[in-house]
């Protein structure tokens, strides 16, 4: 994709002003001394890993919201043991950190270790209008996924929709994070020829040295190319360099300008630290 030279400063602050950002529990408390960089109301999305408890899940959103942010916890179906576990999981992470919105994921474990195989399975129960939540994220892969078919992803993508269109629950898409723009917005105007019209959060990798990035990337199954990286000014034996996603974000704005892609935000991954991410988006605004 060819960029432009210009840059249009109130489409550029259009792009970075609703950005959201992915915090894991242990680093939340780093929140209240990074508030300064981070808009009061962002969406803060906590990723469910294995190694936690449901207590330290609910203790990390409680701090994103006393903190002033928004806390997305994610909910990851096949690693729930039973619905009574989800239930009160969500009954304390409504009562203790006021969330009202969540990103569901399948999770990796196989076989299920309860009742809920798929996102979808629990988009169905009714468990989530039980206990009002108002919105729900779903995943996006546009560079596909490492088990997954793209028929299948698309399938997936589009029963959920149709639940939740049909359920009536605000929706929106956090996708994985990507090197390159090209497919990412490929694949956006593919779903939006489906009438798929919902917000997308595109995932976009923050500064950090490229063996981190490789490492983030390899168990992701997001494509990291010694062509994509690069673009980023780094060969693949520059492992200790660090690569900051300044031609990256650059590429997305000169895109997102005229809202051709509808609502398109994007979410950084702070693989490099939160400290750092934060700084680079001050810094790339200024």
């Amino acid at each position: 994709m060819a960029m432009s030279h210009s840059i249009d400063l109130a489409d550029q602050n259009d792009v970075l002003r609703s950005f959201t950002l992915e915090v894991t529990a242990r680093d939340v408390h780093d929140l209240a001394v990074l508030s300064g960089g981070i808009p009061k109301g962002t969406i803060i999305s906590v990723p469910f890993l294995s190694k936690e408890s449901d207590h330290d899940r609910v203790a990390a959103a409680r701090t994103v919201r006393r903190a002033g942010y928004e806390p997305m916890p994610h909910i990851a179906a096949r690693r729930l043991s039973s619905e009574n576990a989800l239930s009160a999981m969500l009954s304390a992470l409504v009562s203790e950190a006021q969330v009202s919105r969540l990103l569901i994921i399948a999770g990796d474990a196989d076989p299920p270790k309860g009742p809920f195989r798929d996102t979808a399975t629990i988009l169905r129960s009714g468990i989530l209008q039980h206990h009002q939540i108002r919105h729900v994220s779903i995943a996006g892969h546009p560079e596909g996924h490492p088990v997954q078919g793209a028929p299948v992803l698309r399938g997936a993508l589009l029963e959920k929709c149709q639940i939740l269109e049909e359920a009536e629950i605000e929706w929106s898409i956090f996708t994985q994070f990507a090197f390159a723009s090209e497919p990412v917005l490929g694949w956006i105007d593919e779903l939006r020829r489906l009438d798929i019209n919902c917000p997308i959060h595109v995932g976009i990798p923050g500064p950090a040295n490229v063996k981190t990035l490789l490492k983030f990337a390899t168990l992701c199954g997001v494509s990291a190319s010694t062509a994509v990286l690069k673009k980023y000014g780094l060969s693949i034996t520059q492992l200790l360099s660090t690569a900051g996603p300044d031609a990256l974000v650059r590429e997305y704005i000169d895109a997102l300008q005229g809202g051709a892609y509808g609502d398109v935000r994007l979410h950084f991954y702070p693989f490099g630290g939160l400290n750092k991410t934060i700084t680079w988006i001050r810094n790339f605004r200024s």
